[in-house]
């Protein structure tokens, strides 16, 4: 594998040497024409080598770019038209990409006057890691044994369309789409192994910290049938869709927590407990009775879940043209869901004992079925009124009733005694049944009678009412029901949104917007729960600006500025616990892009963004806990951080002319975070995101002759990941050449 990719990489290199030594070559044949020097084709292939020489972590540089590590070439397009007859057309579309297994093949006949007929498929591939999170302190980096992790997806299609004059156009549509591979999971693993102590200012707690990475096996398929009519009748346009959907998916997510460790017999048959790196002395027996520290047994845990579900369908729709100035568009639709639900939590914990290590398996959801059957009836009227030549308004309302019930058995395996060898089986039942109905009014409003100038409005309001009943999980051979949950769900979101374009000279163009968002949901218990109350309330306020100066014909500014800011208020079993601000979020975002074009044979872009982005809790009100007998004070604001996304962007994008048969372009890409605070490892995990990454390439372009263009890159990547500890920094050059052809 690694000679074919340096075979690889040596050939991309000679194709680049190749295309610069014929740009370098007077082309006589090409020269005394006098014809575009890139012209379009029709029909084409286009023939494409890809590679890098990385150093460094791989992986990285795959998910990073999403570029194969391997490199890779094949067909990078190709486009076919032909005329079959004077009525009939046939158009060919494909793509064969080793490396990121990259691939479409499309076929379409279309007749005029009768419809056509079109077959395809596509499938790419997308590059993950399997990488946990780094601890500074100790430099603790625990990755997947195989880090190179990747999803495919791909769908195939097949379609009809029957459009004769005089009739019902129709359409036969079917689509079968996958999704296969592993994929990296933020569900971390923990461990004990990071070096601190127990106990000891400013860390008395425990010394776990979740970095361990995990990982998510993908198998899902889904499944679409619809047929369409469409027919027009004097001055409105009815179409009927019948459908049937259908998904089959099983996604299994693995987890470890605490690889490699086991607590020492010697402790574990005195059910205490000590910390890590100390040994089974009286002292540290003693140590760990009273600072009750857990070295934990390593865990290995799978979650897979299972649905299969099946829907059908209708969907009907007219649009009524009253007059010049009214519309009319009516809409119902209806959907059936049964859906089947499977899966379980096998969990394999290493227990010490007297004769060694045993490996105990339990499970918190062993062989669980389930199965819910859902009715959805939607209803939507919108009527467009057009009162003047300048001024648009729509009103719309969409109404929706939702019923659904749920059930599920499973059983319960769990450990007990000392060491926890002793498994016993419980069965587990449980239930749900939901109804709600909601109601959407929409208003949108458009105004151009001011000169230079267009106002806009954008208003909607969603208002959800139903009643909520469900039991907690209980073992059929003991209780008749579970705890019974009541509750009256009701929720609002309203999204309103108010702009203007406003052009005041050819120099100078201004767009604003403001807008807001509200959720609220709001779950009040009755009956057995009357008392209950949770409540989720969050807004999102903010506005948007541009403004694009252009001083000449050659040069423009194009400025833009976005300010967010976000509230939330959480609560439970209200008046108990009053609300409470969950979250504070402030977003700003600043751009600039600057186009210059100072000649036909040269242009010039500039790309820069500055983006604050920072969420808050409970910080910086935490405190500080104060020392008892047995612990320390500790700085809780050390634990609970706000979040950070702050980062600076940028590009430059030159063109320029060589001669009339060859084009050259040089581009450079930065991007830089520093989020990162090792400091907090002693509270917390720093999750912060340092990373810089800087890209340069330079290309050329050149025609051949009429029927061959070539195209030249050659690169260089370098990445520096501090939120890794540099054990996912990677650099190195790449190289990328495209031959197309006339068909």
């Amino acid at each position: 594998m690694k000679a074919n990719f340096y075979l690889l990489f040596r050939s991309a290199g000679m194709l680049s040497s190749v295309a610069l030594l014929l740009v370098a070559l007077p082309n006589r044949v090409s020269a005394q024409k006098q014809t575009d020097a890139f012209p379009t084709y029709d029909s084409y292939i286009k023939i494409t080598g890809q590679a890098a020489d990385i150093t460094g972590d791989k992986t990285a540089f795959e998910r990073r770019t999403q570029q194969p590590k391997d490199g890779g070439v094949g067909i990078e397009d190709l486009h076919l038209s032909k005329d079959l007859s004077k009525t009939t057309t046939l158009t060919v579309d494909g793509k064969a990409m080793t490396g990121s297994e990259d691939y479409l093949a499309q076929i379409n006949v279309t007749k005029n006057e009768v419809g056509s007929v079109e077959v395809g498929y596509k499938r790419f591939r997308t590059f993950y890691d399997g990488v946990g999170g780094f601890f500074p302190l100790n430099k603790q980096w625990l990755p997947l044994q195989n880090e190179d992790l990747h999803l495919d997806r791909a769908k195939f299609w097949a379609e009809a369309k029957l459009a004769m004059p005089n009739a019902p156009a129709l359409t036969l549509r079917y689509t079968n789409e996958l999704r296969d591979g592993r994929k990296d999971s933020t569900i971390w693993g923990d461990t004990d192994l990071t070096g601190l102590a127990y106990n000891l200012a400013p860390n008395p707690v425990t010394p776990a910290r979740k970095i361990v990475p995990s990982y998510i096996n993908i198998g899902e398929r889904h499944q679409r049938l619809e047929a369409i009519a469409q027919k027009t009748i004097g001055k409105t346009t009815i179409e009927l869709t019948l459908f049937g959907d259908q998904t089959n998916n099983l996604d299994t997510r693995y987890v470890t927590r605490f690889p490699g460790e086991v607590v020492p017999w010697s402790i574990a048959s005195l059910s205490t407990t000590v910390p890590t790196g100390q040994v089974a002395s009286p002292q540290a027996i003693a140590k760990a009775a009273v600072s009750a520290v857990n070295w934990n047994n390593q865990i290995v845990q799978s979650q897979s879940d299972g649905s299969a579900t099946k829907t059908s369908g209708v969907t009907a729709t007219s649009d009524t043209v009253l007059s010049d100035r009214v519309s009319l568009r009516l809409g119902l639709n209806y959907e059936l869901v049964h859906s089947d639900l499977s899966g379980d939590r096998p969990i394999y914990t290493t227990t010490p004992t007297a004769t060694g290590p045993v490996v105990v398996a339990t499970d918190n959801n062993l062989g669980l079925l389930g199965g819910a059957r859902v009715k959805d009836f939607t209803g939507n009227i919108a009527l467009e009124l057009k009162p003047t030549k300048n001024f648009t308004a729509t009103l719309a309302l969409r109404a929706q009733d939702e019923f659904a019930r749920a059930a599920s058995s499973y059983t319960v395996v769990a450990a007990s005694g000392t060491p926890a060898t002793t498994l016993a089986s419980t069965p587990r039942l449980q239930w749900s049944k939901l109804h709600q109905n909601s109601e959407t009014p929409v208003l949108d409003l458009r105004y151009t009678g001011i000169k230079d100038l267009a106002l806009y409005f954008t208003g909607s309001k969603r208002s959800l009412n139903g009643i909520d009943q469900n039991t907690s999980s209980y073992n059929p051979l003991t209780a008749a029901v579970g705890t019974l949950a009541l509750n009256n769900t009701s929720e609002d979101h309203g999204n309103y949104k108010l702009g203007a374009n406003w052009k005041a000279s050819s120099i100078f163009t201004l767009r604003a917007e403001i807008y807001r968002k509200g959720h609220k949901d709001d779950y009040a218990g009755y009956g057995s729960r009357l008392g209950d109350n949770y409540l989720l309330d969050s807004t999102d306020t903010g506005y948007k600006l541009t403004a694009i100066v252009k001083p000449t014909m050659a040069l423009s500014f194009t400025t833009r500025f976005v300010s967010q800011l976000s509230k939330m208020q959480v609560t439970g079993f209200l008046p108990t616990f009053p609300a409470n601000d969950s979250l504070d979020g402030k977003n700003y975002m600043l751009g600039e892009t600057i186009d210059w074009t100072p000649s036909t044979q040269c242009y010039v872009q500039l790309n820069g963004n500055a983006v604050f982005n920072q969420i808050n809790t409970v910080y910086p009100n935490a405190g500080v806990t104060v020392a008892t007998a047995t612990a320390s004070a500790w700085n809780v604001n050390g634990v609970v951080q706000n979040s950070n996304n702050n980062y600076l962007s940028g590009s430059a994008l030159a063109g320029f002319v060589v001669d009339k048969l060859t084009d050259a372009q040089v581009q450079v890409n930065y991007y830089h975070a520093a989020n990162g605070n090792a400091v907090l490892a002693a509270y917390t995990t720093p999750y912060g995101v340092a990373v810089r990454d800087v890209q340069a390439t330079v290309g050329l372009k050149h025609k051949f002759s009429d029927k061959w263009i070539g195209n030249a890159k050659v690169g260089y990547f370098d990445s520096a990941n501090d939120t890794s500890g540099g054990n996912l920094n990677f650099h190195g050059p790449v190289a990328y050449v495209t031959l197309e052809h006339a068909l």
